[in-house]
């Protein structure tokens, strides 16, 4: 990650008199260009750069300089390393983890170990860990600093498979999952990509010019258009409702009932998700996702009624023998 990275060179460099270009490059695994880049971001940023040429030349901070500790008292510090490993936690970076023992060095004489307490724990994978999506994103992140293609197949809601080029920009980590949001060529327009329904990811050897776009908290999660969807909910289920869909979004029926209002993308997924609720939470509009549900349900009574329960194997009789 760039953040990390610029950090790190920020503590390299004030730890040391001066570092060539070349060296930052293979310690942190990125071409020469991209440590120019860096090491202009932070001298913008205020740090001052200062270049030695010569025999032993490099790259250094201006004697000068200093980082003033208060200006991150301690918890400051804390609540950064606690972020820090919600993050690495996900994605098991090893730039993360360098990253959080460089800050956790900055603790004051005496309350190391305090630091090391979990005051805050941000865990982004609650109910186990997904190796998978980890492993894409390893592959992704440096297709995204290095602006290489990446082709994969992609199976959208209700829609089989296809290939698709697109330029990755940006991965997100949206409702427990790994999203890649990029340019989709195929599409001629941005996408948020769910990890989890790629297979056969590729980094091409062609580059792409980064567009000036940058990624909005109000991207649509799925590949899919828009719908209008209005449920009807009970009092007894209103605090899933809440938590699913946002009060904001619940109003109360002439009848008592609670009506929800919400503008989804849609797909079969909407139908699983309300049965999930095992009654009390149904569709009001519209009637093609009303049918489906009723339908749905209906299946799955009649699989697991008495008459749809699996008869067991049947057993061969024994050959009656000749003397019996």
């Amino acid at each position: 990650m760039k953040l990390d990275r610029l950090l790190s060179i920020v503590v390299l460099l004030l730890n040391r008199e001066r570092i060539c270009a070349r060296d930052l490059a293979a310690r942190f695994e990125v071409t020469v260009r991209t440590i120019y880049r860096d090491l202009e971001a932070i001298n913008a940023a205020g740090v001052p750069i200062i270049a030695m040429s010569g025999p032993g030349g490099g790259y250094g901070i201006d004697p000068s300089y200093t980082i003033d500790r208060r200006l991150l008292d301690f918890d400051d510090l804390c609540a950064t390393i606690a972020a820090l490993k919600g993050v690495n936690s996900a994605v098991e970076d090893r730039r993360l983890g360098s990253a959080l023992e460089k800050i956790a060095s900055l603790a004051p004489k005496g309350r190391a170990r305090e630091m090391s307490e979990d005051r805050i724990v941000i865990d982004l994978f609650p109910w186990g860990r997904r190796d998978d999506e980890r492993r894409l994103f390893k592959r992704i992140e440096p297709a995204i600093a290095e602006r290489r293609l990446l082709q994969f197949r992609y199976a959208s809601y209700g829609r089989k498979g296809e290939v698709r080029l697109v330029e990755p920009m940006t991965l997100v980590f949206r409702a427990y999952a790994w999203y890649l949001w990029g340019y989709c060529r195929a599409r001629s327009d941005y996408r948020l990509f769910k990890l989890s329904r790629m297979s056969g990811l590729e980094a091409r050897a062609e580059r792409f010019v980064r567009r000036p776009e940058a990624y909005r908290r109000e991207e649509p999660a799925l590949d899919l258009p828009e719908t209008e969807l209005l449920l009807r909910c009970d009092e007894e289920h209103r605090d899933a409702a809440e938590e699913w869909f946002g009060g904001r979004n619940i109003e109360r029926a002439d009848d008592g009932g609670l009506l929800i209002r919400l503008s989804v993308p849609a797909g079969d997924w909407i139908v699983k998700t309300i049965l999930g609720f095992g009654g009390g939470l149904s569709i009001v509009e519209p009637e093609a996702l009303r049918v489906r549900l009723a339908s749905l349900a209906a299946r799955i009574a009649a699989e697991n009624g008495d008459g749809g329960s699996p008869r067991p194997p049947a057993t061969k009789k024994k050959a009656r023998s000749a003397n019996s």
